[in-house]
């Protein structure tokens, strides 16, 4: 938390390649950001995501729409950007992203119409740990751009579930299965689930059944990134 903290104070240097920022420069170098390779359409990352939902959990679990900002390839700099983001405590990353995020959402050419945002939550033992939730400052920087209110508590984490790096997409499945239940919060009638990276689907299609166990009549989906494994 002590580097998060500084870079909090002081944000003067790139969070991935440690080169001086110029002013109007936040966190990242505009020459870091342009080794992110952003998905090329503004639709090409959404219909990605939707194709690994429905690989991985059939089409029944496919969101209405979706969107994404890039590919995720474990050891670039997009890794190093978002583990400092998770783990670093350089948490204004996460609204950074968010503005980015919501930015394609607003150009993607259709009606935008969600009556709330919600970050996929911690469980409340990892929150403590962590301080934040990143998916919370993504979603944050989203309804800043999209002019949408962010829900928090809409939807709760109750059950502590373990990493899911490294696990198999069946492993990941189970992992994530009955870890969310409605929140105290009402549910808004459609609502865009927002989470940091994508996988197989596994957190987003479990958290997304429990909102629409809490009223959700649908449920869109909007990530920074997609790893696309198997």
């Amino acid at each position: 938390m002590i580097e998060g903290l500084r870079h909090l104070l002081f944000p003067e240097v790139c969070v991935v390649c440690r080169k001086l920022l110029r002013d109007g420069e936040e966190y990242i170098c505009p020459e870091c950001f342009g080794e992110f390779n952003p998905f090329p359409l503004s639709d090409a990352g959404g219909e990605a995501l939707k194709r690994v939902v429905a690989t991985h959990f059939g089409h029944q679990a496919v969101p209405e729409e979706a969107w994404c900002l890039y590919p995720y390839h474990s050891g670039g700099n997009l890794h190093d950007a978002m583990h400092a983001l998770k783990y670093g405590g350089i948490f204004p990353l996460g609204t950074l992203f968010g503005r980015l995020l919501g930015s394609v959402i607003a150009a993607s050419g259709r009606p935008v119409g969600f009556d709330g945002i919600v970050p996929v939550p911690l469980h409340s033992l990892k929150n403590v740990e962590r301080t934040y939730n990143q998916a919370e400052k993504i979603a944050e920087g989203v309804s800043g751009v999209l002019g949408t209110p962010l829900l928090p508590g809409v939807v709760e984490r109750c059950r502590y579930t373990s990493s899911q790096t490294g696990l198999t997409s069946k492993a990941r499945s189970r992992n994530m299965a009955g870890a969310f239940r409605p929140g105290r919060r009402r549910c808004p009638d459609r609502v865009l689930l927002v989470d940091d990276v994508l996988t197989t689907g596994a957190t987003l299609v479990s958290a997304a059944g429990a909102l629409r166990d809490a009223g959700a009549s649908s449920v869109a989906f909007a990530v920074v990134a997609l790893t696309g494994k198997d």
